[in-house]
């Protein structure tokens, strides 16, 4: 029960640190200090869930505990689908160079009559 309060503790404090985290920087790299912090405490929350995985291999079959020590798991992988999700919508949202239009300097304006 204990790696079950100490994952969700992690896994909801990624989300707080993301947002209490300023953004150091205003240029090209803006952000990715918040980015940052969320990750490494994801990464700490996974390793937890492994935890809690292999915890719920030694609890008796069909109990609430062990039920409750697959949680973990099953929110940190909803996290990675939604991570990979956002990952390609925003990947093909974007318009393919070939698509837009050319309008470059050397063009000639239209004549009017």
């Amino acid at each position: 029960m204990c790696a079950i309060a100490a994952w969700a503790l992690t896994f909801l404090g990624s989300f707080v640190a993301f947002y209490l985290t300023p953004v150091r920087d205003f240029s090209l790299s803006a952000g990715w200090n918040k980015v940052s912090v969320f990750m490494a405490w994801q990464l700490v929350a996974t390793a937890l869930a492994f935890g809690c995985l292999a915890l719920a291999r030694w609890l008796p079959k069909g109990s609430l505990l062990q039920r409750l020590s697959l949680v973990p798991a099953v929110a940190t992988a909803a996290l990675a689908v939604a991570i990979a999700a956002l990952s390609v919508y925003a990947s093909m949202s974007r318009t393919p160079p070939e698509l837009v239009p050319d309008r470059s300097v050397t063009q000639t304006a239209p004549v009017r009559n």
